[in-house]
């Protein structure tokens, strides 16, 4: 019979977070780059796999901001990154901080990817945590060995404690490190993504980003061995996952499922049942919550997402967790505003502005993939204002319903949805733009 209570308050879990970089679900247990990750692989069979994960945003700190908030970026106030001026709300109460109030000590190792006023939530902040995404601590190779000694030799013996740590991994460039480009064959043509082109530079990206990927597994492995080394498996509960989709067209930076849909595993022995999948529609700001509700604390009432506790320790999955996600995109490098919800069946997405198909950040735009793109019309044609995807028979979202007659009473609902959520949430995109911070509060 499936343990599904919730811990004595003296006895909660400890809690590691590691969160990879640009990753979406392409490693082995979501049948991607099996063998460059092999630790992943093994730890998938220990912990709960969730196959339908949305993230809120397919930006950076917008979408990590959600993680350590359980709110939408856009009440929350990170529109777009921190380092391009954003930041969270001065009164945003974060997940380190809440679990310091029910006495735990919490850590930061690696990319954050916020505001410096949020590392006030956590109680040790190893050196060179990078807040503006560009610090050396983020790389695998040098976050992982310190998180690794953090639990080692200073994690707290009588005091539960929350571990933070954000890899660089798979940003690009790819490997992070600029002189790490020692050729590596093109990876095979199968292990592209169905919605990129199957051609030789984006084959030689892929096979760069598989090499990323290993170095991210390895820190992974580096990691959950000193959990386990230590004593500390049994009582600590690990969630791996990304902050969004793969840095290619129509991943990083779009509303589409390449873009928003992630890899969440999580591992907790004897709690969390091993080797099992989670089929229901889940948010990364339902994780706050999720762990809040965990540990006994206190909920906390601004929380927007929903505490998916019941399935995650092993309650019944055939139960809905949600029936809609939403996801949203205001900034990345220029404004690009989006509001979207994705149900079992549908997707539909608003766009506020006039752009084209495809609004890339830099990075993507330079790529030998995006180059290599030769129909124009994929990326420059005017994009409309509204977009319905039938996601059963239409999984890539290429085919536009919206304009069908008979699909209208399909985007109306969804349409009078997304409608209410923003005005639930609190959404100015409601009222007109969305000023950069230099032009307004």
């Amino acid at each position: 019979m499936k343990n599904t209570e919730q811990p004595d308050p003296a006895e909660r879990p400890n809690i590691v977070i590691v969160i990879a970089h640009d990753l979406g679900c392409h490693f082995g247990p979501y049948g991607n780059a099996i063998e460059h990750s092999p630790r992943l692989m093994r730890f998938a069979r220990q912990s709960m796999r969730f196959d339908r994960h949305f993230v809120s945003s397919p930006g950076c700190s917008q979408s990590r901001s959600s993680l350590v908030t359980g709110r939408y970026p856009h009440a929350n106030g990170q529109f777009g990154l921190a380092n391009w001026g954003w930041k969270l709300n001065d009164d945003e109460i974060l997940l380190p901080a809440a679990l310091r109030a029910v006495g735990y000590h919490s850590a930061l190792i690696g990319i954050w990817h916020l505001h410096p006023w949020t590392l006030g939530a956590f109680d040790t902040i190893s050196d060179d945590v990078s807040t503006l995404d560009h610090s050396p601590e983020g790389f695998a190779e040098v976050a992982a060995p310190r998180a690794a000694e953090w639990i080692s030799r200073s994690a707290p013996k009588n005091q539960p404690f929350y571990l933070h740590v954000g890899f660089w991994e798979v940003h690009r460039p790819f490997c992070g490190h600029t002189d790490q480009k020692t050729a590596i064959p093109p990876a095979s043509a199968d292990a592209v993504p169905a919605y990129l082109p199957s051609n030789e530079p984006t084959r030689k990206e892929i096979a760069e980003l598989h090499r990323a990927l290993s170095i991210a597994d390895e820190g992974l492995g580096r990691i959950l061995d000193a959990i386990d080394d230590s004593g500390l498996g049994d009582n600590t509960l690990v969630l791996f996952t990304a902050d969004h989709g793969l840095p290619f067209p129509r991943a990083k930076g779009t509303c589409y499922d390449p873009g928003t849909k992630v890899g969440l595993l999580a591992r907790w022995p004897g709690r969390i049942p091993a080797d099992s999948q989670c089929p229901n529609l889940t948010a990364n700001v339902d994780i706050m919550p999720t762990l809040l509700d965990i540990v006994a604390a206190p909920p906390l009432p601004q929380v927007q997402g929903i505490s998916f506790k019941n399935v995650l320790l092993g309650g019944d999955s055939r139960m809905p967790v949600r029936t809609e996600v939403f996801t949203e995109k205001t900034y990345h490098e220029h404004y690009d505003p989006i509001r979207c919800i994705r149900t079992d069946r549908y997707k539909y997405l608003r766009n506020f502005a006039s752009r084209p198909n495809l609004v890339l950040p830099s990075d993507i735009y330079n790529s030998p993939t995006r180059i290599s793109i030769t129909d124009d019309e994929a990326i420059w044609a005017h994009r409309p204002t509204e977009e319905l995807y039938d996601l059963r028979s239409d999984p890539h979202e290429r085919n536009n319903l919206a304009l069908l007659e008979e699909h209208k009473s399909t985007l109306q609902t969804l349409s009078d949805q997304l409608d209410a959520w923003m005005r639930q949430t609190g959404d100015p995109l409601i009222r007109g733009p969305v000023l950069r911070p230099e032009h307004g509060d």
